[in-house]
């Protein structure tokens, strides 16, 4: 609800011509599309502890897509850092694009959420590459 909220108050700053009107609406919208991200991320937890700790002789209420076809807690867990990457990705963009507005400095400080970003990202790819690999009879 808060990022219909949110994406609904973007549409307001055209009406009120501020200088940096078309800026400040790209912003509103990426803090929007965060909240909906954050929004299926708690969604896909949801989800993936039901059909997890679901009696398998029992069907789901709904068909599930086949990436929501989760098996085991590994695969959950692969899901879920996919989707806090990409909303880690987007919050910083949007406050990458404020502090440009705001006529901020970028500073180390500030470089240390897409060092976060890589290495979460890095550790998801070594994941992958082990489980493919395990898959596959090798070490």
């Amino acid at each position: 609800m808060l990022g219909g909220y949110e994406f609904a108050l973007v549409f307001t700053l055209l009406t009120n011509g501020m200088p940096h009107a078309g800026r400040m609406m790209a912003i509103d919208l990426l803090h929007a599309v965060d909240l909906f991200l954050v929004a299926i991320v708690f969604f896909v937890l949801s989800l993936g502890i039901l059909v997890l700790f679901n009696n398998p002789d029992s069907p789901l209420p709904v068909r599930l897509p086949e990436w929501l076809r989760i098996k085991n807690f590994m695969q959950l867990k692969i899901i879920l850092w996919e989707a806090i990457l990409t909303t880690l990705v987007v919050a910083y963009l949007a406050m990458l694009a404020e502090k440009e507005i705001q006529g901020e400095e970028i500073t180390v400080q500030t470089l240390v959420v897409p060092g976060g970003i890589f290495l979460i990202a890095l550790s998801l790819f070594f994941l992958k590459k082990g489980e493919g690999d395990a898959g596959k009879g090798g070490h």
